[in-house]
């Protein structure tokens, strides 16, 4: 049996070019590896690394039209041209005739891009009578919507690991379909929804399968990088947020052994970089302390560099713990602060103040961090006022603006 999983190609304004390692489709891969070893597993990202080409703005979005009217290269032009980020829909489809896999399965993280998902679907099943399954957080979320279409013949829902491998497992007639653990499906018509089962322990899951892809795939100013999760959830319940959709509501962590383990690989590996992408990296401040420590010692003269660029809560961090990130590796600072409206904070049950926030970016200031403020544009019932005010706030305080528009994720608690 061989498999193919694909990150899809995206079409917007413009694109986040460096975290774009389908590290999912790799936990998936080396899953597969050691559960079912016979099985062919190929991780193909049609994202990341592939160049853009410009495509007609949407209807829906061509009212941007008039307020971006110039072609300039200023921040303000960011929405002037709309383009496809990737390979086109037809090199797409040959490549995967080419291969000519048993089973096609497709990443859908984020629901702005789930059409481009769908029409990788619709190119497979126009030239290959294989089964088409779609995951990810898109997925988790909207499984209905996706199997309504006639190209998608299996969702995912929540972590994917041990669902996939009991997926192939009834591919290959060794279980009923009943019995794949988070599948939903169609039969006669109707769509059915297994219940949604625990993951494996994530110490049991293999360190991520990045094989098919060169070392310089994906890189930070120039040192190749590889991304690592260390947690999975969150304890906070952020109404805005999709985490417990995909993830559940039960915060776990990889142990510090397993952790070390899967960054000296990567060191060995000639990675420079490791990019955190947890959703809430330093929830126990002792534990990842004592990382931080372990990753000193191991690495006194900074050899390898850290980041966490999915964001950082600023509540759990303090002085030790910024002294000791900054000794460790780390050199930049993600900080999610959303807004600095209270009401705002309130109203989406964020659990931060702007006293801690205060606190952390000025130490981390001194210490040298270069500090990167995440601020989300357009909360329901934000005003415009509000959203003034937070980066007024943002630009008298030593930190780059990371200012990010609002986009209702379906399943999420605020919608």
């Amino acid at each position: 049996m061989k498999v193919i999983l694909i990150q899809p190609p995206v079409q917007d304004f413009y694109d986040t070019d460096v975290r774009l390692q389908p590290i999912g489709l790799c936990y998936l891969k080396a899953t597969v590896n050691k559960y079912l070893p016979g099985v062919e597993v190929i991780v193909k990202d049609y994202h990341g690394g592939c160049g853009r080409n410009t495509v007609p703005i949407p209807k829906e979005l061509q009212y941007l039209s008039n307020y971006y009217p110039v072609a300039d290269k200023s921040p303000f032009s960011t929405f002037h041209q709309y383009y496809h980020f990737g390979r086109s829909f037809d090199e797409i489809e040959a490549d995967i005739v080419e291969i000519q896999p048993d089973v096609v399965g497709i990443s859908s993280l984020f629901t702005p891009y789930y059409r481009e998902a769908l029409e990788v679907a619709a190119r497979v099943k126009r030239r290959l009578k294989v089964p088409v399954l779609i995951g990810g957080s898109h997925a988790s979320a909207a499984p209905e919507s996706l199997l309504s279409w006639p190209h998608v013949d299996y969702v995912i829902r929540g972590e994917g690991e041990k669902p996939f491998v009991e997926f192939l497992r009834f591919l290959r007639g060794q279980r009923r379909i009943e019995e794949v653990p988070n599948l939903a499906y169609k039969k006669d018509g109707e769509v059915y929804f297994n219940p949604i089962a625990d993951n494996l322990p994530l110490d049991d899951l293999p360190i991520p399968d990045l094989s098919d892809f060169q070392l310089s795939s994906y890189d930070l100013a120039g040192k190749p990088m590889a991304f690592m999760v260390t947690s999975r959830s969150c304890p906070h319940k952020c109404s805005f947020c999709s985490v417990h959709t995909t993830f559940g509501t039960n915060y776990r962590r990889r142990s510090l052994e397993n952790v070390l383990e899967e960054i000296e690989l990567r060191h060995q590996q000639g990675y420079q970089v490791i990019d955190f992408e947890d959703d809430n990296l330093t929830y126990y401040k002792s534990t990842f302390k004592e990382l931080c420590r372990r990753l000193i010692a191991r690495f006194p003269n900074r050899e390898m560099e850290f980041v966490a660029m999915n964001g950082i809560s600023y509540l759990s961090l303090d002085d030790e713990l910024l002294e000791l990130m900054f000794a460790a590796g780390f050199s930049q600072l993600n900080l999610a602060l959303v807004s600095s409206d209270k009401t705002v904070r309130e109203t989406t049950k964020r659990p931060h103040t702007l006293d801690a926030y205060l606190k952390v970016v000025h130490r981390a200031g001194r210490l040298g961090f270069k500090i990167v403020s995440y601020q989300i544009l357009g909360l329901p019932n934000e005003s415009l006022a509000s959203m003034i005010q937070t980066l007024a706030f943002n630009a008298r305080l030593p930190v780059l603006l990371g200012a990010s528009p609002f986009y209702l994720t379906p399943a999420s608690p605020i919608s």
